[in-house]
C-alpha cells in the first residue's frame, strides 16, 4: 500500500502530525482551534504539489452562532469550497450528531463541497452526499512524526474537493438545491457581522462607521421600518441570490465578473432597475467573509443553463420560489405564508372575474379593456398576474387573430400591478414576466414593469424622507407603489394574500389609519360585538380590508370593480366578522362563494386544493355597480367543491355564474355567507337567543393546570413553587402575555386567597376543584387565577346548586353526534369536542335567576298552557337537540355555525321532551342535576340497580401499572382497559362521540401511560404511576352515562320527528309576541344584582 502514497504526501502528513502534538500537549485552549494552523499549511502543500494556489479563509463564527463552517477555501482565486473541523478524536457520522451538532450539520450538509474533518478522519460531502472519506494512522495527541497516510484515499479525498467546479445546473430542482444552502450561509455571514459591528459600539466604536449597520439602518428607512437584523439578514440573502438568478436568466455571465459589472448589465435597461440597484447597494459593504460566500454563489449560479432549464416547461419559475424556501428555511415559508397558489385555482378565479367584468360591469373586453387595471397585492411570484396576460392572450388571439397579441399583451401589462415585499419572490416574478412577454413577443412599459417591492399595508400618503441619490432607484419604487395604492384608481384586486393569525400590529395603516385618514379596518367592525373581533387581527382580512377599500371607496368617482382571494374561510361564518359580512353586503352588489373545503378543518391531504394547508379555504368574488343601493344587501352565491384534489380542480375549471348548482346566501346583514336553509330552519329561534349571557369556557393557555387526578395537580404545584432557579420556574409555569411569576391578580370567586406573587409563594397546593374539562369527561384544575389566563369569574361566580353549563360549538361546523351537551360544573374552553372553542350557555346567572331571553317562558306557558319554566325550557333542548339523528338530520344548516331549536307548538309532545330532556341531564352530569328519586333518577349516582343487566362494572383488576392501550371486545361487549376488562359495553357506547371526538377513546388517553394532549410546559410530564381507585369508578360512571344517553337516542329521534311534523314556535312568533332576545351587548351580561331568595328552588321569580 505505501507505493500508492507518494513521498511529498508522507512527510507532509508527518510534518502536520508533529505540529498538531506540540499544539495539543499542553492542553491550553480549544483542541479543534490547535489544529487549525497545521490543518491550514496541510492543504497548501496538498495544494501546491498539484499546482494549485490554495488560500484557506478562517470564518471565525461567533460563539453561540455556530452556522457557518470553520473554513471557506480559495483555489486559484475561486472560492471552491468548505471545511468544518471538529475536535481530535470526535465522531463525524452525522447519524449520531446531537444538539449543536446536529443543528449546524442540518444547515451545512446541502453545500456543494465540504469537507468535516477531526485531523485524522477525513470525510467529503458533495450536495448532502458523502462521496469520499480517508483515515491517517494515528492519535494526533502522540502520533507526531509517525502519523501516517495508508493509502490513496487521503489524496482523492483531498484532490476531489481542491478541484471542485459546479456541474451545469439544468433544472429548477438543481437550482433550488445548489443556491438554497449558500443563501443560508449568506444569511449566517450577516448576522455574524451586524452582530460583531454591535458588539463593536458596545467597546467604544462610532456606530456611523459600521458599514452593514448603515446599510440595514438605509434599507429600513427606505422599505421595512420594521425590520429587525434576522429580518434584514433574510431579505440581504434573498436579495443578492435572486438578483444573481435574474441576472443569469438575461445571460449575463455572473461567475466572470464582479459584482458592479453584474448590477451594471441587468439595469441597462428600465425592466430590472430595481434588483439592480439592490445587488449594487447590498454588495458596497460586502466584508472579506461575506465576499468568500458571494464568490461561490456566483460560481453556483454561473453554472445554471436557463435555456435548458425552461425547456419543454410552460412555465419553468412556477414553483421555483416555493422550493427554494422548503430547503433555505421551511419556518420562514410557513410564517410568510408563502405557498404556491395551485394554477388550477389561479386560472378559475381569473376566468369568473374575467366573466364578472363583461357581464356585471358591461366590460366585453376584461382585462384588456383600457378601463381595467388590475393589481395582486400578495403577487409572491406573479401567478396571478401571469394567468392575466395568458387569459387575455388567449381571448385577443380568439377575438382578432395571433397577429394581434403582442400588441394587446403589450397594453395590457401598463395596467398589471404586483406589490411583493420579499425580494426573493420579486425577482422570480420579475423573471416569469420577463420570459412570458418574450414568448408572447409583447414588451415592457417604457418605465419597465409595474411590480414593486413595498408593504401593500403600509400608510400610501407618508411623506418620503430625504434619502441619498445612490438609493434613488429603490426609493423611486416606493414612490411609484404610493401614488398607485393613493392615487390611482383600480377595477380589480385579486391574489392570495397570507394568513397570519394573532397579527396585531402588522396591519400598517389598514390598521391603524393616520390622523388624516380613517382606519380601513373599522369598516370591519360592528358595535357591540368588540369581544369577538380579535379574529379581525389576521394578516389576510388586513388585504380584504385593504382591497376592498382600494377598489369600492378610494376613489370617490370610481368606486365599481371587482375583489377577488382565497382566504381562509373564517368570515364566512365566524361571529367576529359580523361586521365585515355586513359592510360588503351594503357596498357590493354581488358576490360569489367557493367553498373549496367543506370537509372543514384539518381534512385529508388527498382533499386539499393546497397540499401544505389545513386550514378551511374559501375563494370569495365580490363586485360593485356604480348604481348600488347600500340599503339593499347584496345577492350572495355560494357553491361547494367536493371529492378529492383532481376532482375539484375539474369543477373549478367547469364552473360558470350561472351553473344551476349556486345556491343564494342568507340576506339578514350580519348573517354568514352560507346558503339559506331549504328547511325552515332559519325560523327556528338561535340556542345563543334563548340563553342570552353566553361566555367562553375556562381558558388558562396552560394544560399542567389541569389533570384528571388532584394528587398530580398537588405535586406539580410543590414542583413549581420549590423551585429556586428562576429561568426554570418561569419555564414550569409557562410564562405568557397575560401571567408570569410576578402577576398579582384577584382570588378566584369561591377558590384560594392569596396574598402574594408566584415568585415568593411557598404555600401548598390551593384544594384542587372538579371541571368539566370535555364532554363527559371531568377533570381537576388548581383554582388560582395566578397560573389561569381567562379564568372566566362570572362562570365560577355562576357555580351553585342546581345549575347548568350547556356547551355549543357555535363558531364552527359539527360533525353528526349531539349538537349540544351538558355539565354540572364550570367548563373548558374546549369542553364541547376538546377543540376549536365554543361557548359556554349557563342556565342560571350567577344570582340565580334564570338566563332566558326575558318574556319567553311566560310565553311558551301561554302559548302551551302548562307552565313552563327555565329547567323545563334546559330539558326540552337536550331532548331535542342532543342526539345523533338531529345533527344528521340538519347537517347541511349546521354547517353554518350555531344551533337552532324547534319548539314545538304541542303541550303534548313539549311535555314529552322535558321528561326525556331531564333524564338525559341527569345521565350527563352523572346525577348532579335533574335529580328526581321519585322518578328513577337519585342525586349523586346514574348507577344501574344491582341486578339489572345493563349494571357497568370493573370485571378484571386493571393491575399496578398504568394501561397504555384500550381495546373494545364486541362479540363479548367488553372493554379491555390493559389487562382489565370493563362491561357491558354496547357497539353505540364503543362508537359514542361529539362532532368526531370519542368519547371513551378521548377519556381513555389523559389516563393512559402516556398521556395524549398538548404539553405547555416540563409540569405536563408530573404523572402518576399506578392507575388509582377512582379512575376505575369514573370509568363505571362514563360507560353508565353513555348507556343511559344512547338508551335515549331512539325515543330522542322518533320525538323529533313528530316535532318536526307538527306545529312550531318561530322565532319571528316568540319576538312579535314580546319575548326579547339579545340585540345589544348589555342584554347578554351576567345578572349580579338581584339576590337568589327572590327565586324559588325551580329559578321563578317570587312576588315579594
Amino acid at each position: 500500500m505505501a507505493s500508492t502514497v507518494p513521498d511529498w504526501l508522507t512527510e507532509k502528513v508527518a510534518d502536520f502530525g508533529e505540529a498538531c502534538r506540540e499544539r495539543l500537549s499542553g492542553g491550553v485552549g480549544e483542541a479543534e482551534a490547535a489544529i487549525r494552523g497545521p490543518l491550514e499549511s496541510l492543504l497548501r502543500a496538498v495544494g501546491s504539489s498539484h499546482g494549485l494556489d490554495v488560500v484557506p479563509h478562517g470564518e471565525a463564527p461567533l460563539s453561540g452562532l455556530g452556522v457557518r463552517p470553520d473554513y471557506a477555501v480559495r483555489v486559484d482565486g475561486a472560492v471552491t469550497g468548505y471545511i468544518e473541523i471538529k475536535r481530535p478524536g470526535a465522531v463525524l457520522n452525522p447519524e449520531v450528531f446531537k444538539s449543536h451538532n446536529l443543528r449546524q450539520w442540518q444547515r451545512l450538509r446541502d453545500l456543494p463541497n465540504l469537507i468535516y474533518t477531526n485531523g485524522t478522519h477525513w470525510r467529503l460531502y458533495k450536495d448532502g452526499e458523502l462521496v469520499r472519506e480517508a483515515v491517517l494512522n494515528g492519535d494526533l495527541r502522540t502520533a507526531g512524526r509517525t502519523l501516517s497516510v495508508p493509502d490513496s484515499s487521503f489524496e482523492q479525498v483531498l484532490m476531489a474537493f481542491l478541484a471542485w467546479a459546479p456541474q451545469p445546473i439544468t433544472s429548477v430542482g438543481a437550482l433550488v438545491k445548489a443556491v438554497a444552502a449558500l443563501c443560508r450561509l449568506l444569511r449566517a455571514s450577516v448576522l455574524d457581522q451586524l452582530a460583531a459591528e454591535r458588539r463593536a459600539i458596545r467597546e467604544g466604536a462610532d456606530k456611523w462607521q459600521q458599514p452593514f449597520m448603515g446599510l440595514a439602518r438605509d434599507w429600513r428607512n427606505l422599505l421595512f421600518p420594521t425590520a429587525d437584523d434576522t429580518t434584514f439578514a433574510d431579505y440581504y440573502a434573498q436579495t443578492l441570490t435572486f438578483a444573481l438568478l435574474l441576472a443569469r436568466s438575461e445571460n449575463i455571465d455572473v461567475a466572470g465578473a464582479d459584482m458592479h459589472r453584474i448590477a451594471k448589465r441587468l439595469g441597462a435597461g428600465q425592466e430590472h432597475a430595481l434588483m439592480s440597484k439592490a445587488l449594487q447597494l447590498l454588495t458596497d459593504s460586502a466584508t472579506d467573509q461575506l465576499t468568500v460566500t458571494l464568490d461561490l454563489l456566483r460560481r453556483v449560479i454561473g453554472a445554471v443553463d436557463w435555456p435548458r432549464v425552461r425547456a419543454g416547461h410552460h412555465d419553468a419559475y412556477l414553483h421555483l420560489y416555493e422550493s427554494f424556501l422548503d430547503i433555505y428555511d421551511p419556518g420562514l415559508r410557513q410564517a410568510s405564508g408563502s405557498y404556491y397558489t395551485p394554477r388550477e385555482v389561479v386560472d378559475a378565479m381569473v376566468r369568473l372575474v374575467g366573466d364578472v367584468l363583461a357581464t356585471r360591469l358591461n366590460t366585453p373586453g376584461r382585462y384588456l379593456a383600457p378601463s381595467v387595471t388590475t393589481v395582486d397585492p400578495a403577487m409572491g411570484t406573479g401567478t396571478y398576474l401571469h394567468a392575466v396576460i395568458e387569459h387575455s392572450a388567449r381571448q385577443a388571439g380568439a377575438s382578432d387573430g395571433a397577429g394581434v397579441i403582442p400588441k394587446a399583451i403589450t397594453a395590457l401589462v401598463r395596467r398589471l400591478i404586483g406589490f411583493e415585499m420579499q425580494m426573493g419572490p420579486y425577482a422570480v416574478a420579475e423573471m416569469r414576466t420577463a420570459d412570458l412577454l418574450k414568448r408572447h413577443g409583447a414588451h415592457s412599459p417604457a418605465g419597465g414593469l409595474r411590480l414593486y417591492v413595498t408593504n401593500t399595508l403600509d400608510d400610501p400618503y407618508i411623506e418620503m424622507t430625504q434619502i441619498a441619490a445612490t438609493f434613488e432607484p429603490i426609493a423611486r419604487s416606493r414612490r411609484r407603489a404610493n401614488e398607485v395604492k393613493a392615487n390611482t384608481p383600480v377595477t380589480v384586486v385579486i391574489g392570495n394574500p397570507p394568513y397570519r393569525e394573532h397579527a396585531e400590529g402588522e396591519g400598517g395603516w389598514v390598521e391603524s389609519g393616520n390622523p388624516n385618514t380613517a382606519v380601513p379596518l373599522d369598516r370591519f367592525r360592528l358595535a357591540d360585538n368588540g369581544r369577538m373581533e380579535h379574529v379581525l387581527k389576521n394578516l389576510y382580512v388586513y388585504f380584504w380590508a385593504w382591497a376592498t377599500w382600494k377598489v369600492f371607496d378610494a376613489h370617490h368617482d370610481d368606486r365599481h370593480g371587482v375583489v377577488a382571494f382565497i382566504t381562509t374561510s373564517g368570515y364566512l361564518k365566524g361571529p367576529g366578522f359580523k361586521g365585515m359580512r355586513r359592510y360588503l353586503r351594503r357596498t357590493c352588489s354581488e358576490g360569489w362563494i367557493i367553498d373549496v373545503t367543506p370537509e372543514g378543518m384539518r381534512p385529508d391531504i388527498p382533499t386539499r386544493v393546497f397540499r401544505g394547508v389545513q386550514q378551511p379555504l374559501a375563494i370569495g368574488i365580490f363586485v360593485r355597480r356604480s348604481d348600488t343601493d347600500p340599503d339593499t344587501p347584496a345577492t350572495l352565491h355560494h357553491i361547494k367543491v367536493t371529492g378529492l384534489r383532481e376532482d375539484k380542480y375539474r369543477q373549478l375549471a367547469d364552473l360558470t355564474l350561472d351553473n344551476p348548482r349556486w345556491r343564494r346566501v342568507r340576506n339578514d346583514w350580519q348573517a354568514p355567507f352560507t346558503p339559506a336553509a331549504d328547511s325552515a330552519w332559519d325560523d327556528y329561534p338561535a340556542l345563543g337567543d334563548l340563553f342570552a349571557w353566553t361566555a367562553p369556557g375556562v381558558k388558562p393557555n396552560r394544560t399542567w393546570v389541569y389533570a384528571p387526578s388532584p394528587e398530580i395537580l398537588q405535586r406539580r404545584w410543590a414542583k413549581l413553587v420549590g423551585e429556586t432557579n428562576i429561568a426554570r420556574k418561569r419555564a414550569l409555569l409557562k410564562e405568557t402575555r397575560d401571567r408570569d411569576l410576578n402577576s398579582n391578580v384577584q382570588s378566584l370567586p369561591r377558590g384560594n386567597e392569596h396574598s402574594t406573587t408566584l415568585a415568593k409563594e411557598t404555600g401548598p397546593c390551593p384544594e384542587p376543584r372538579r371541571i368539566a374539562y370535555r364532554s363527559f369527561d371531568r377533570h381537576w384544575v388548581i383554582p388560582d387565577r395566578r397560573i389561569i389566563d381567562f379564568p372566566r369569574p362570572e362562570l365560577w361566580e355562576a357555580d351553585q346548586a342546581g345549575q347548568v353549563f350547556i356547551s355549543e360549538q357555535h363558531s364552527q361546523p359539527i360533525a353528526p353526534g349531539p349538537a349540544v351537551t351538558f355539565a354540572a360544573l364550570v367548563p373548558d374552553m374546549h369542553h364541547f369536542k376538546g377543540s376549536e372553542g365554543g361557548r359556554v350557555l349557563p342556565m342560571l346567572h350567577p344570582n340565580g335567576s334564570p338566563n332566558l331571553a326575558p318574556g319567553l317562558t311566560a310565553e311558551l306557558t301561554r302559548r302551551l298552557g302548562v307552565p313552563v319554566t327555565v329547567q323545563d325550557t334546559t330539558a326540552y333542548i337536550a331532548a331535542v337537540t342532543s342526539h345523533t339523528a338531529f345533527t344528521v338530520r340538519f347537517l347541511d344548516e349546521l354547517s353554518t355555525p350555531g344551533v337552532r331549536v324547534p319548539i314545538t307548538g304541542d303541550p303534548r309532545l313539549f311535555a314529552e321532551a322535558v321528561a326525556l330532556g331531564e333524564s338525559l341531564i341527569w345521565a350527563a352530569t352523572y346525577g348532579a342535576a335533574a335529580a328526581a328519586p321519585d322518578q328513577g333518577r337519585p342525586a349523586g349516582t346514574t348507577a344501574f340497580p344491582p341486578g339489572d343487566e345493563r349494571r357497568v362494572g370493573n370485571l378484571t383488576p386493571i393491575g399496578d401499572r398504568l394501561p397504555e392501550k384500550i381495546v373494545y371486545e364486541e362479540a363479548a361487549r367488553r372493554l379491555h382497559v390493559g389487562a382489565g376488562i370493563f362491561g357491558p359495553v354496547t357497539p353505540r357506547m364503543w362508537e359514542y362521540g361529539v362532532s368526531g371526538m370519542n368519547v371513551i377513546r378521548h377519556w381513555f388517553g389523559y389516563r393512559k401511560a402516556n398521556p395524549s394532549g398538548k404539553k405547555t410546559s416540563p409540569l405536563d410530564d408530573t404523572y402518576l404511576d399506578q392507575w388509582p381507585h377512582e379512575w376505575v369508578t369514573e370509568l363505571n360512571e362514563l360507560l353508565t352515562a353513555l348507556r343511559r344517553i344512547t338508551d335515549l337516542e331512539p325515543a330522542q329521534a322518533a320525538l323529533l320527528d313528530r316535532i318536526l311534523n307538527g306545529p312550531i314556535i318561530t322565532g319571528a312568533a316568540l319576538a312579535s309576541a314580546g319575548v326579547r332576545f339579545p340585540t345589544v351587548s348589555k342584554d347578554r351580561k351576567p345578572r349580579y344584582g338581584l339576590s337568589a331568595s327572590e327565586f324559588d328552588s325551580r329559578g321563578r321569580r317570587v312576588l315579594m
